[in-house]
């Protein structure tokens, strides 16, 4: 009687749990979402990009397609994009002596509205695997470096390059260096409790986002971090 009772406890216990991760099939839900992204820029040849930290929110909606599986699909603005640093000891030398230090400091901002269309697999309790498509579409981008020219006082005295003192420094930006429209592939992971979700993704962009085909192949990469709440409809 006892072990019929504790199977009984066990299996309640597990269809509660099961039902945490059910989806209401023909049902849809609307979920609010806002945090980070950690963003870089793979490039085909070139230089190497470092992260950039950006926002990313939106609006997701959600439609039950079976107790275990739902289908998502979003609108989000995102902050992505990459930064690097190049450092130049040769620009000028006397005697062995490196007499100027160049560096460069190069940041790329690519600010996208993304569509993302995602299979949602609950797999345990709220917990649920991701991945799909996603189409971005480019709403502002700026590509903003900065030369930092610095004299060497080793010699005694200080030189200069020719129209730049030291310390100085020359700022520019280029706009219109990002294609329009970026596609690529999303997958993540997210757990749901009491309508409250956290969500971790990361995207592989497929498209070239350089818009100058004679230059770098470069893609898109980001991982985002969102908190959001559902509410059902």
């Amino acid at each position: 009687m006892m072990k019929k009772k504790m199977i009984l406890i066990a299996a309640i216990s597990l269809s509660s749990m099961t039902a945490t991760a059910q989806t209401e099939v023909g049902k849809f839900s609307l979920k609010p979402v806002a945090g980070i992204t950690i963003s870089d820029v793979t490039v085909e040849k070139g230089n190497i990009y470092n992260s950039k930290v950006g926002f990313t929110g939106g609006v997701e909606v959600e439609y039950g397609i079976s107790t275990n599986m739902g289908v998502l699909l979003g609108v989000l603005y995102t902050q992505q994009g990459g930064k690097y640093k190049e450092t130049n000891n040769a620009h000028s030398i006397v005697d062995g002596e490196i007499l100027t230090t160049e560096t460069v400091k190069y940041k790329l901002s690519a600010d996208y509205v993304n569509l993302p269309l995602l299979a949602n697999f609950y797999v345990w309790r709220g917990l649920a695997i991701k991945t799909g498509v996603q189409m971005g579409i480019l709403v502002n981008d700026k590509w903003t470096y900065r030369y930092d020219f610095v004299a060497n006082y080793s010699l005694g005295e200080p030189y200069y390059i020719p129209g730049k003192e030291d310390g100085s420094h020359t700022r520019a930006k280029m706009t219109d260096f990002c294609k329009g429209i970026d596609f690529g592939i999303p997958v993540g992971l997210s757990y749901e409790y009491k309508n409250i979700c956290l969500d971790a993704r990361y995207y592989f962009g497929l498209t070239n986002m350089n818009d100058d085909e004679d230059t770098d192949v470069m893609h898109n990469r980001v991982l985002s971090i969102t908190l959001g709440y559902k509410f059902k409809l």
